[in-house]
């Protein structure tokens, strides 16, 4: 038996299929949408804090209500700040992309792992309802297993080794980016009390545009990084239009930054498959 490919198998996801899937997809959106608009909200100056669910570390991965956004002259109304432990507190796109194109210089099997665990919970592969009926991200113990293995075997190290840093558990960041896109989803398709999907929505903004935007750039720079590497080393040209390219992606579309599925799927192999 080749256990690497056993262990492999575990991560391996699907391309999403937005004609089979995408009515059971919107569904589970609405699901959690709607649970977060029923949160407790206090005030900006004394948020209430929903626990959504407890790691097995002990850690809380939790929402703090109202969000910052709620301050603004139009405001979002449901927006809250999502975090893990306190250890998410001023994390945007900018420390996101910092920590992924760090795993990217460490391993760049680890960096593709995790992007496709990543493309898995943008579209609730690993999750399933809890004992109370709330649908959470839940991998099986197995995968669990595999995120443990690439902490323990591939991250912590690498991070000190190459970077002198200590980072934050890949168990943790995942979950943060859970519900990092579950707020997204709340603050761009809700009203007052409810979930909004009409036929004229466009439904990938909020979650999958977040995730996938968060998928998506670091490919473009880790292939400019390995690009100014391998050059180097032969005194070969840089390709600077491959970081060239990334920056107009993101000014053509105000600032998301998302690869066909063809380009994930040649990236991503073998772990994203058609």
């Amino acid at each position: 038996m080749n256990i690497e490919r056993t262990e492999n198998e575990k991560i391996i996801a699907r391309l999403f299929n937005s004609r089979a899937d995408g009515k059971n997809f919107i569904e589970k959106r609405v699901k959690l949408i709607e649970e977060a608009i029923n949160f407790q909200q206090g005030t900006f100056e004394e948020q209430v804090k929903t626990v959504i669910k407890q790691l097995i570390n002990g850690k809380e991965v939790y929402f703090l209500k109202p969000g910052k956004e709620t301050l603004r002259k139009v405001p979002n109304i449901h927006d809250m700040s999502p975090n893990v432990a306190h250890d998410f507190d001023r994390w945007a796109f900018e420390q996101i992309w910092e920590y992924l194109i760090k795993i990217s210089i460490i391993q760049q099997a680890a960096f593709k792992k995790i992007l496709v665990l990543l493309y898995r919970l943008c579209y609730f592969t690993d999750h399933k309802l809890d004992v109370n009926n709330n649908l959470r991200y839940l991998p099986s113990q197995g995968l669990l297993t595999h995120i443990n293995n690439l902490e323990l075997l591939v991250l912590r190290d690498g991070f000190t080794e190459k970077f002198k840093t200590e980072e934050v558990c890949l168990l943790e960041f995942l979950n943060f980016i859970d519900i990092l896109a579950w707020n997204e989803d709340v603050k761009y398709h809700s009203n007052v009390t409810n979930a909004v999907f009409s036929d004229n929505t466009k439904k990938n903004v909020g979650r999958v545009n977040t995730i996938l935007t968060l998928i998506s750039a670091p490919i473009l720079i880790s292939k400019f990084i390995s690009n100014i590497i391998e050059s180097t080393k032969t005194n070969g040209v840089i390709d600077v239009k491959l970081i060239t390219t990334t920056i107009q992606k993101f000014t053509k579309t105000r600032g998301l930054c998302i690869l066909s599925n063809p380009q994930l799927l040649e990236f991503l192999q073998p772990y994203l498959e058609k």
